[in-house]
C-alpha cells in the first residue's frame, strides 16, 4: 500500500475556500441593500419635517 504525502495546510485550506456560483451576486446585493438603506434615511426624514 502507498503512503500519501500530507497536503500543506495552506493548499489544503483551497478545497474549503467559499465558492461564488453566482458571480455578482453578492455585490448586486449589497448595492440593492445600501439603495434600501438610502431610501429608508429619506423618508425617516421626511416624517421628521412633516412633524414639526
Amino acid at each position: 500500500m502507498e503512503k500519501r504525502i500530507k497536503m500543506p495546510r495552506w493548499e489544503r485550506a483551497k478545497q474549503f475556500a467559499p465558492f461564488d456560483a453566482l458571480k455578482g451576486l453578492r455585490e448586486a446585493l449589497r448595492k440593492k441593500e445600501k439603495e434600501h438603506d438610502e431610501l429608508l434615511k429619506n423618508k425617516i426624514r421626511h416624517e421628521e419635517i412633516d412633524e414639526t
